[in-house]
Formats: C-alpha cells, sequence, structure tokens
C-alpha cells in the first residue's frame, strides 16, 4: 500500500475550473469578454469622436460659412449674398439705387422695427438676411420766371411729399397763372415726383 501524498501540479484547476495560479485578466479577452466594460466605453468613446470628425469634414465641404442675404425691397434690385464665416464681419456692399430715396442703412428687422447692422463691428453667427432702410430723398428746386421779377430762391423738397408754399413772381402787363414742370402745373399741394432737381417754369397770362 502506497502512503505516499498524491502529487499535484501548478496547472491544477480549482472547483470553479480556474487556476489557482493564474490571475484573473480584466480586459481584452478576445473581442470582449464579460470583465471588458471599460474596454467597450473606450472604444464607444472612439467611435464617436470618429463619427464626428467626419460628420465636421463633411459639413465643412458643404458649408463654407453661414449665408447673409440681402432684401432691398425691390423686385428688380437685388444685391449678391455672402458666405462668411463665424466670428466675421460682413463686407458692406455696393448701395443700390432706388429713385426718389437714400438709403440709410441695412437692418436685421425689416421696417417699422429698425435695428441696424453695423459693418465694422458685428460679427457673423448664423444665417440671416438683411433689410434695406429706405429714406425719401430731398433736393432743390429751381425756379424759371420767364420774364418776370422777384426774389425766388430755390427750395428743398422731399419726394413723395408736397412741395409747399411756392413763390408769386411778378412781371408788367401779365397775370401770374402759375408753374409747370414738364407739362404738369404745380402747386402747393402737389406731389413731388421727381427724383432729383429739377426747374419749374412761370406760365403768365
Amino acid at each position: 500500500m502506497n502512503d505516499q501524498p498524491e502529487k499535484t501540479t501548478p496547472q491544477a484547476e480549482n472547483a470553479q475550473g480556474e487556476s489557482p495560479n493564474v490571475k484573473k485578466r480584466w480586459f481584452g479577452r478576445g473581442i470582449y469578454g464579460s470583465k471588458d466594460v471599460p474596454i467597450r466605453v473606450l472604444d464607444a468613446c472612439i467611435g464617436l469622436m470618429i463619427a464626428a470628425a467626419l460628420l465636421l469634414t463633411l459639413w465643412g465641404a458643404t458649408h463654407s460659412g453661414f449665408t447673409v442675404t440681402f432684401n432691398t425691397g425691390m423686385d428688380d434690385v437685388t444685391v449678391p449674398a455672402q458666405k462668411i464665416q463665424h466670428g466675421q464681419t460682413v463686407a458692406q456692399p455696393e448701395t443700390p439705387l432706388r429713385p426718389g430715396y437714400t438709403l440709410a442703412g441695412w437692418s436685421l428687422t425689416p421696417e417699422p422695427e429698425v435695428n441696424y447692422w453695423d459693418f465694422a463691428a458685428d460679427k457673423v453667427e448664423t444665417d440671416f438676411t438683411l433689410y434695406a432702410v429706405w429714406q425719401p430723398a430731398s433736393f432743390l428746386v429751381r425756379f424759371d420766371l420767364a420774364g418776370g421779377t422777384g426774389d425766388d430762391p430755390p427750395i428743398t423738397v422731399t419726394y413723395g411729399e408736397p412741395y409747399g408754399p411756392l413763390p408769386t413772381p411778378q412781371r408788367e402787363g401779365y397775370t401770374f397763372a402759375g408753374w409747370q414742370y414738364s407739362g404738369q402745373t404745380i402747386t402747393a399741394d402737389t406731389v413731388v415726383t421727381m427724383t432729383g432737381e429739377h426747374l419749374l417754369t412761370a406760365v403768365w397770362q
């Protein structure tokens, strides 16, 4: 009868099937193991970063900046839109022409609410539209006395508004019948429709 103790090897497994001399591995078992939660989280973060980088690259390829459009308030007069990078200023466009009006500036909101855009200081942060703010133009009206006499200096009128009081010249042997411009009789109540300086001519009878 052999009373010698039975030999065991370092490779002998415990009751749970694990070698007592082998440390448990928490990472990198196959693709993923039940204990690999930290690796799963890390890989997910890396995947999200790659996806975000791809989306930003695609967005940058198709969007070279924010779009600033201009509304002149006239169907037949347009101003080209501009592509502006975030944080940059908008180049002030060439002033469009509108007969009888002067451009007072560009507003972030349409009239009657006016919020002027400062081309030198305001920065672009998103797409938006600038609206032209127009004011009626003022100009001189001169007088041709057509043989009459009087102290009739030029007056200033405003487009779209009445002429206002007009001078009454004198001419010996004639009666003053009013003022005309291009065949049209002009009185104090006549609304100014000319778009610049012009000359009124005296009519005598």
